[in-house]
């Protein structure tokens, strides 16, 4: 029964991959006038999920479909055992958008989400927890935004009970305005802490170009009943053709009980206590300093450092890819939120680290090994999860 069974699997995977490839089409729209088809229907792949002390076999398929300015893409996973990870999903929309250069709209998972410069929102994620590599269903919500020229309004709708909008006013070629509202109306609950941490807010933002590529901004931004924070740097960016850099340098002044991106990466599922945050009573001045490097799209690095007076929400990341000799492709990153102190730096401490290897065993195969670790607040141990795979593709 076992040989048929495998047998069975083998001759599914075969068919499936042989039906799998990258498909571009020509279609006819209402107007006569051609417009693209993309739809990626390769991503076949056979692995090994592992989250904690759960671990399962996984047969997954990650189409995307493509045609004019619509998109689609989701996940199929078929596990092959019964000791699911918590999250897992047989099936999960991971986005559907429409997406013209001048409106948009988006329902999906939402990542890396920064309005202004990142006093109020920098690097917010509807992710909830920071352990699974899976992707679910209860991550989604909706992201859109209307560009008429003068004026930029996005927006911004979680299943958590988030809502904001932002307002970019284009006054002149030389002046930008932003204005940005956001509310939590269900809240979060900071470990430790038994009742939901409700938060309104509202931000302001400006800047200018100045000459050789810079650019001067000031941001405001204040927790509505918690106090506010206000700042002024410099950005700047050149690409140099083989090669392209982007910096960013900013001080901040801010009161002992106001938090700067307050919703960020973790906010969902590891909040900051705002309590805690102001027991000192100083205030947290300090800076923000961020680099990007690019080379031939070979290598990336974009790494953000944050140092504040007297304060634990501080923040250190970077992320670095690169394409190594025998198209070996490389992905690492490491997060820490709440940074004091360089003995923060450690997991237990709230840091993340996690990456990628992917292998070219030939042109239609890959080998592909996923690792993440973090501290779980809910089980207070650190915890790992890992996600092999075999990708096939023809």
């Amino acid at each position: 029964m076992k040989r048929v069974l495998l047998s069975s699997l083998v001759v599914l995977l075969l068919v499936s991959a042989s039906l799998a490839q990258q498909v571009t089409t020509t279609v006819t729209s209402g107007t006569g006038s051609p417009t693209q088809l993309q739809s990626n229907i390769g991503g076949i792949s056979v692995g090994y999920v592992k989250v904690g002390s759960k671990e399962v076999g996984n047969i997954a398929w990650h189409p995307d479909f493509k045609v004019g300015p619509w998109g689609a893409g989701f996940d199929l996973n078929i596990p092959l055992g019964e000791n699911k990870p918590l999250d897992y999903e047989n099936a999960v929309l991971r986005y559907v958008e429409y997406d013209d250069s001048k409106k948009g709209l988006r329902y999906g998972i939402i990542d890396n989400l920064t309005w202004g410069h990142g006093m109020l929102i920098s690097n917010y994620s509807t992710r909830l927890n920071n352990v699974d590599v899976l992707q679910h269903n209860d991550q989604l919500a909706l992201k859109g935004y209307v560009d008429m020229d003068s004026y930029v309004v996005r927006g911004l709708n979680t299943r958590s009970g988030i809502l904001g909008v932002r307002v970019e006013e284009r006054i002149n070629p030389m002046l930008t305005l932003g204005q940005t509202y956001i509310t939590d109306s269900d809240g979060v609950i900071p470990a430790g802490t038994t009742e939901a941490q409700k938060v309104s807010a509202i931000g302001l933002d400006a800047s200018v170009p100045l000459p050789w590529n810079f650019e001067g901004f000031a941001e405001y931004a204040n927790l509505v009943g918690r106090g506010s924070g206000w700042g002024a740097g410099l950005s700047w960016g050149q690409d140099f053709m083989v090669a392209s850099a982007t910096f960013l340098a900013e001080y901040r002044f801010m009161d002992s009980n106001f938090v700067p991106g307050y919703f960020n990466s973790e906010y969902e599922y590891n909040p900051i206590n705002l309590t805690s945050a102001e027991a000192t009573g100083n205030s947290k001045n300090g800076y923000v300093a961020q680099l990007g490097l690019s080379a031939l799209g070979l290598a990336n690095l974009n790494a953000r450092y944050e140092n504040y007076n007297d304060s634990d929400t501080a923040s250190v990341r970077a992320d670095l890819f690169a394409k190594l000799p025998g198209e070996i492709e490389a992905t690492y990153y490491y997060s820490q939120p709440n940074f004091s102190n360089f003995r923060s730096l450690t997991l237990e401490q709230g840091a993340v680290i996690g990456g990628s290897l992917a292998y070219p065993v030939n042109p239609f195969t890959k080998v592909v090994a996923h690792f993440k670790k973090a501290y779980n607040s809910d089980t207070l141990q650190v915890e790992e999860s890992q996600y092999y795979e075999l990708r096939l593709s023809f």
